[in-house]
């Protein structure tokens, strides 16, 4: 469903209609000329650009209110297969302003309708479905309709789309209060699993091949192979296919639950070491 192409001419054309909802930033000073680089950056493609350059050009132009250049970077993104979650968009701030409000709307809608096009059949509601119309002008009088200048809360969009859990975590404003409460608990205890792995691995003697580099990378991936797992539940090929969309590095369901089982071995052993250091205090 996604473009194989994308031009500057595209992304203009597309944003004045998504952004002519009614109540928002003025689109004449949104639809400002490009510079001369930026314009000829657009003009030949994003398709080359390296992922690490395109989610930090992405998160610039988000932070920055580019939201030209950043809804056209979140088209590629999505081209490619990187879900809203995995933009580093909650790296920004905790607060956004109504305007950031339906720019995430919008990458969210952008990715479901074009990863999960046929979960049409499971929206009940018209004017919901049409959020799914090819039909562009269709499509911003539904997104209007449903973001409602923002007074509509996500947690009511996500139950008229009938968004699944999967859904849900591929955004990252579309969700209910579940799954933003599993996710708030995922961030929470995420510092705590990277010290826990990092003791463990600060064990482990340097050698030709275990080098501090090798250690840090092995740190990152266990790391990350956690978060994913919170997603989903644990199971191995669901993780390792997050893990995909999440780093861009390919792994399989059994490298990644033998990974998965030597992070749980080091909570594990880091909860018993705490919980024998404590009763020892209270000696």
């Amino acid at each position: 469903m996604s473009d194989t192409s994308f031009t500057l001419e595209d992304a203009e054309a597309n944003l004045e209609m998504f952004l002519r909802i009614s109540g928002f930033a003025d689109v004449p000073h949104l639809l400002q000329p490009l510079s001369t680089i930026q314009y000829r950056t657009m003009r030949e493609g994003l398709a080359d650009i390296e992922r690490k350059t395109l989610l930090n050009g992405f998160i610039k132009a988000f932070v920055e209110g580019s939201r030209k250049r950043a809804f056209a970077l979140s088209e590629e993104l999505t081209r490619r297969g990187i879900p809203p979650c995995f933009r580093q968009i909650e790296k920004t701030k905790t607060k956004f302003t109504l305007n950031q409000k339906l720019d995430l709307f919008l990458y969210d809608i952008r990715w479901i309708r074009s990863n999960h096009w046929r979960h049409i059949e499971q929206v009940r509601y018209q004017r919901y479905r049409d959020l799914f119309a090819t039909h562009e002008q269709k499509f911003q009088n539904a997104a209007e309709f449903v973001f409602y200048h923002g007074k509509r809360p996500a947690w009511k969009i996500v139950s008229s789309l009938s968004l699944t859990e999967a859904q849900q975590w591929d955004c990252v404003w579309l969700r209910s209060a579940p799954i933003s409460k599993r996710h708030a608990a995922t961030l929470a205890s995420g510092k705590q699993v990277r010290r826990s792995l990092d003791e463990e691995l600060r064990l482990v003697r340097h050698t030709k091949t275990i080098t501090g580099d090798a250690k840090r990378a092995t740190l990152q991936r266990r790391h990350d192979l956690w978060v994913c797992s919170q997603m989903t539940k644990g199971s191995p090929t669901e993780t390792a296919a997050r893990y995909i969309q999440m780093t861009g590095d390919k792994i399989t369901p059994d490298i990644a639950a033998r990974q998965l089982t030597l992070v749980r071995n080091s909570l594990r052993n880091n909860e018993t070491q705490t919980r024998a250091q404590s009763e020892q205090e209270t000696l």
